[in-house]
């Protein structure tokens, strides 16, 4: 269960920082402008807004770096489950008597519904990152910069294995428009941008 960083024991009234994303009690936060920074982004926002550097301005990840993350996290992930699946295959078709299975072709599915599971949860519980996204240091959030919910973690998720099949067309929003958003963040409402 989710419980303020300071405070342990409060489950209840949590607000996430606008900058580092804990979740925090309403005694830990305070609003600068029109977003919720705790004790430790509070000084750090009040040195960026005296030197003139506006962080509240979202700077939006690349389109490589993003197609980068999803190479790592799809290598870490995909690659040992692919191993496995295509030796079971081998071992299946040396057998005496090989009959080929119809329901082979739905071996994609358990996969493509373990990376669901595994990007939403990442998501959800790594402040919108995966490992993938860790290692190039990107960071999906909502329009606003804040955290994402759990239901657009889920959200952001399944629409991009619906996608999957049609990456190029999912993709090519990114290229023209200003937020680099894809068809899936246009969906789940969230934006990848890069970390400072």
């Amino acid at each position: 269960m989710l419980a303020c960083r300071n405070h342990p024991d409060v489950t209840e009234g949590l607000r996430h920082c606008s900058r580092c994303g804990g979740a925090f009690c309403r005694d830990c936060t305070v609003t600068i402008g029109d977003r919720l920074y705790c004790a430790t982004c509070k000084n750090e926002q009040l040195l960026d807004v005296r030197s003139g550097f506006d962080r509240s301005r979202l700077n939006f990840a690349g389109v490589l770096k993003r197609f980068g993350a999803i190479f790592i996290d799809y290598l870490i992930f995909n690659f040992p489950l692919y191993f496995v699946i295509v030796n079971m295959v081998i071992k299946q078709i040396r057998t005496p008597g090989y009959q080929p299975n119809p329901f082979i072709n739905l071996i994609g599915l358990p996969v493509m519904l373990i990376m669901i599971v595994y990007e939403a949860l990442m998501l959800q519980h790594k402040n919108g990152q995966t490992l993938g996204k860790m290692a190039l240091k990107i960071r999906v959030v909502r329009p606003d910069g804040s955290p994402l919910t759990p239901g657009q973690c889920w959200g952001r998720a399944g629409m991009r294995a619906i996608l999957g099949c049609l990456w190029i067309v999912d993709y090519i929003p990114a290229f023209f428009t200003d937020e680099k958003t894809t068809l899936h963040d246009m969906a789940a409402g969230t934006r990848v941008v890069e970390l400072f």
